[in-house]
């Protein structure tokens, strides 16, 4: 039985838990960049026991550089940023101390760079394998290739050794590799498909295919693959659904299942021009899956959605579609931490929120949450600790 809005779950106090489980740290700092200049990293600090959000440090970083996207390195030592016109690196040694260290322009087009296009860096993702090279996209205008850099001995981005072509009219605005980091994923929004790449072992790419998404109006923004290598998920933008997609073992492709699940209410007003999809997410055990859909309006809300995942990967059931508290603007980006399935981080550019949730018991509530009114703020957040 679908439930499709879920009560704020009780939680468990310190007292309540086995006196057995060894201490640990309770406080785990969250890093969140911005959409809109002036640049800046902020850091948040989770205290899961005391249950509250607070901002700890606004870090500087070149002003026309706002990282709409952000991912770490492999040992969480650098950020990654997809920074307007540029792809920046920073070295990270603490929560507080964040160091600008390198930013490289946009070189796959001689058009993308310029500032009378609309052309912007807006997704990048980090190799947890050797090279541990980094695959970045752009996107709008003249984002018809993707680039791939080599990282230093540090891990600062260092040399944009490959622009790999997808077609004229593309715009990916998100990837993800299989398990084993051979095979390149990617949404293609603006040319509704789905593309896969073969990885080198310098890190280079070699297109594998492509296929069309089922509807011409769907528009994939996101893909997800399950910890199986068996099911890739894409999260249809303009579609406003998931759709669920069986890896052929043989070639690698991806084939759809023609089983999809509604990311905003079915039947709401306006569906087709009010609404779109934003992120999907898998929590750290690959038993359930997160999805978030964004309205155009102010005046209306964005929606969260919960599945439970069989071990192979496929979709058992959609569990919930929740509402968020605002409409999400460019964001309502979900982040599940990566050493529990207990929390999950959504941000929003409408009010500037971080707001952390508790998963428990296939129930979903809010927890704590922290405003921070700085333009632009707050696009993805990234688990630090």
């Amino acid at each position: 039985m679908q439930r499709l809005f879920s009560p704020t779950s009780k939680l468990v106090g310190k007292s309540a838990r086995n006196s057995n489980i060894p201490s640990r740290m309770p406080i785990h700092h969250l890093m969140i960049g911005t959409w809109t200049p002036p640049g800046a990293i902020f850091t948040v600090a989770f205290d899961d026991e005391k249950l509250t959000l607070e901002l700890v440090k606004r870090t500087e970083i070149p002003q026309d550089e706002p990282m709409s996207w952000m991912t770490f390195d492999h040992a969480k030592k650098n950020i990654y940023g997809a920074a307007m016109k540029k792809w920046s690196s920073f070295s990270v040694k603490s929560p507080a101390e964040i160091i600008h260290e390198a930013s490289h322009p946009m070189t796959h087009d001689p058009q993308a760079s310029l500032a009378m296009t609309n052309t912007r860096a807006i997704f990048l993702l980090a190799a947890k394998q050797p090279p541990y090279a980094v695959y970045c996209n752009p996107f709008y205008k003249h984002a018809g290739h993707g680039s791939v850099f080599s990282v230093s001995s540090s891990g600062t981005l260092a040399e944009n050794f490959q622009n790999y072509p997808y077609q004229d009219n593309t715009g990916i605005h998100g990837m993800v590799f299989d398990p084993t980091e051979t095979y390149l994923y990617s949404a293609d929004l603006k040319a509704n498909k789905l593309w896969v790449h073969k990885k080198d072992p310098s890190g280079a790419l070699d297109l594998v295919g492509s296929v069309d998404a089922p509807d011409p109006r769907d528009h994939p923004r996101w893909v997800a693959m399950h910890p199986s290598g068996q099911y890739l998920y894409a999260l249809m933008e303009a579609g406003n659904r998931l759709c669920e997609y069986v890896v052929d073992p043989a070639t690698h492709m991806p084939v759809y299942t023609h089983h999809s699940y509604p990311l905003i209410p079915p039947g709401i007003p306006q569906h087709d021009t009010m609404y779109r999809s934003d992120v999907c997410a898998l929590t750290r055990s690959g038993r359930h899956l997160f999805a978030t859909s964004r309205a155009n309006s102010f005046d209306l809300q964005g929606y969260i959605a919960a599945f439970r995942l069989h071990d192979c990967g496929s979709i058992a059931e959609q569990i919930c579609l929740n509402p968020t508290p605002t409409s999400g603007g460019h964001s309502n980006a979900v982040a599940p931490c990566d050493w529990s399935d207990e929390w999950l981080a959504i941000t929003d550019d409408q009010e500037g929120w971080v707001e952390m949730y508790r998963w428990k018991d296939e129930f979903l509530g809010r927890v704590a949450r922290v405003r921070i009114p700085e333009p632009g703020f707050g696009m993805n957040a990234i688990w630090y600790d």
